[in-house]
């Protein structure tokens, strides 16, 4: 399958459907499919459809990709590093394959039990990878960083704020097993306090962060809530 990275620069979603574009082929016609980009914005929360998470899923980049080449350390970054730090997360092609396919099937959960798909923020996807590759880097399974706090803490340090009045703080679900969407949903949706977070009613917005850890299969995935 032919992948293309994506770098998202646009200030609203842009979405165009696929084209069937005809090739000759001596007097046969070959109809090839090739599907066109969905940019997501890396300024503002972006509610895609079912088919559109699916097309953007085809073209995303592959998870092995989007790894940063900084390894992070017990030392905090300052915040020019920071900033290079989210600024090489969109120059890698932005949100994976993989992050895409773990929000899409918590929309499925969601619109099944009658609740509003989550809109991906940029800012929860760029703090959900950063999260999951410290805890990979440092080789630590928590919700609280011991360099940079817990999960509020670190969805502000990326720019992020509550769209709704009233709410403070964000919601947040790790994972630490096979790097599988579907296995990371099954295992949220089998823990009450996991379930409870990918279903809130209050949330609007989504940030889901994956790192592979070397070659064995497992990994790291955060998924951030906001409201």
């Amino acid at each position: 399958m032919l992948k293309k990275r994506i770098l998202a620069i646009g200030l609203t979603a842009v979405m165009t459907l696929g084209a069937s574009v005809p090739v000759w082929a001596g007097a046969v016609v070959v109809e090839v499919y090739q599907p066109e980009a969905i940019v997501i914005c890396q300024d503002t929360p972006t509610l895609f459809t079912d088919e559109q998470l699916l097309e953007a899923i085809y073209t995303a980049p592959d998870i092995t990709d989007t790894r940063s080449a900084v390894v992070m350390t017990d030392r905090r970054m300052t915040a020019a590093e920071l900033t290079s730090w989210s600024d090489e997360f969109w120059e890698l092609g932005g949100i994976s394959a993989f992050e895409l396919e773990v929000v899409r099937l918590i929309n499925i959960e969601r619109t099944a039990k009658g609740l509003p798909p989550l809109a991906i923020s940029p800012q929860l996807s760029v703090a959900a990878r950063f999260h999951s590759q410290e805890m990979a880097d440092l080789q630590f399974f928590a919700h609280r960083s011991a360099v940079y706090g817990r999960g509020t803490a670190r969805a502000e340090m990326f720019g992020h704020a509550n769209r709704q009045q009233g709410f403070f703080g964000i919601g947040e679900n790790i994972h630490g097993g096979a790097l599988s969407p579907e296995r990371v949903l099954r295992g949220w949706m089998n823990s009450a306090g996991h379930r409870r977070a990918l279903l809130d009613p209050d949330a609007v917005t989504i940030g889901v962060g994956a790192v592979r850890i070397s070659d064995s299969g497992m990994g790291r995935t955060t998924a951030k809530f906001g409201f």
